[in-house]
């Protein structure tokens, strides 16, 4: 766990040390308002994924923001902390197979209302048997799998695992469908929402004709987020970096504002066109892109090493940045950039307002 040094409340955004990740609250809950009311609008509920931050403040916004049906994490060990965080309707977007994840799901669902994903039926048989033995009711969601390449049931054996649940698994309940997790949820341009919905769809209608209709339908994209929303037969949608934002987004959702951003310094300047900021790879994820430079016209990040980011200037721009200088960072991918933090440093006109426990870090279990 990092060990930050905490300024006092009040202090000034850009005295805190660095790298710091900083979050704007009036940029949060402007993108939390925005995408609320118009998948309200739209005439859906949203399942705000708390993966997406790691963090019980932020999904605490989010859930009072409402027209929200629970929350949804990717993890056992996300929900286990999120449920000791006040949150008690969670469904886990994933499947688990493990012996020692369905005995901690059998248990966590005696607490709070739970429901997790299954795409077999040697996974029903064994969530069934754990929550009778542990005498817990447990929500089993089918994961259905679409045009990409990933986990899930094909909408044909949707109707015959739906049956199983609901009827031969007696601490079982079949809570519905979701669209299996495939890392592109419509930032990936070469897949529509039609296309990439086309299987929930026929699930939904093949479970339908055989009378098991399912009570949720859920599909997730924030870069997506209307038009998930619109559709007729989604009943919710599963998204999360809409809170936040990041690069990624921005270039998608210009109406969502990037509210979580790098704090660096300016920590050598010797060559000209050249400076390297304190933030590297262990401050920001560079894994799906490199961070926009905020502030700094021309200025772009290059390349980082574990501990230093590089700053180049385009052709004919100039600059008035000097050592000791702060830069800001937008991270591409705010998912992979909050979970190298354990806390966030949330501010207000410019000046910290709260300490924010990134408090799921790490739970990949």
């Amino acid at each position: 766990m990092e060990r930050p040094v905490f300024k006092p409340i009040g202090t000034p955004s850009e005295e805190l040390d660095t790298p710091a990740l900083v979050v704007d609250l009036e940029a949060v809950e402007s993108n939390i308002a925005t995408v609320h009311r118009r998948v309200q609008d739209a005439g859906s509920k949203l399942r705000p994924k708390l993966d997406a931050h790691l963090c019980p403040a932020i999904g605490h916004l989010q859930v009072r923001a409402g027209g929200t049906s629970g929350v949804a994490v990717a993890t056992v060990g996300q929900a286990e902390v999120f449920s000791q965080h006040g949150f008690d309707d969670i469904l886990i977007a994933n499947v688990a197979v493990a012996p020692s994840k369905i005995a901690r799901i059998a248990s966590l669902a005696k607490r709070v209302r739970l429901t997790v994903g299954a795409d077999s039926a040697r996974n029903i048989d064994d969530l069934g048997e754990a929550t009778v033995g542990a005498g817990a009711q447990l929500g089993v969601a089918l994961a259905i799998r679409g045009s990409a390449d990933c986990l899930g049931v094909s909408p044909d054996d949707a109707p015959e695992l739906a049956y199983k649940i609901e009827e031969h698994a007696p601490n079982l309940s079949f809570a519905g469908l979701f669209e299996a997790p495939s890392g592109k949820l419509g930032l990936d341009s070469a897949v529509t929402t039609d296309e990439r919905l086309e299987a929930l769809s026929e699930a939904e209608f093949k479970c339908a004709s055989r009378r098991l209709p399912p009570p949720m339908v859920a599909a997730g994209g924030s870069a997506d987020y209307e038009e998930v929303a619109s559709r007729q037969n989604v009943t919710e949608l599963i998204a999360g970096s809409y809170a936040l934002g990041d690069a990624a987004l921005s270039a998608v959702k210009p109406e969502l504002r990037s509210a979580a951003r790098i704090l660096t310094t300016v920590m050598s300047h010797q060559d000209h066109g050249v400076v390297w900021l304190d933030a590297g790879q262990k401050a920001t994820s560079i894994d799906t892109g490199m961070p926009d430079v905020e502030g700094v016209s021309g200025a772009k990040v290059p390349r980082m090493s574990a501990e230093h980011g590089s700053m180049v200037l385009e052709d004919g721009a100039t600059w008035d940045v000097d050592l000791g200088s702060k830069v800001w960072l937008i991270p591409h991918n705010i998912a992979n950039t909050v979970n190298v933090y354990d806390f966030i440093h949330a501010v207000r006109d410019g000046r910290l307002e709260a300490m924010w426990e990134v408090a799921a870090r790490g739970r990949y279990q």
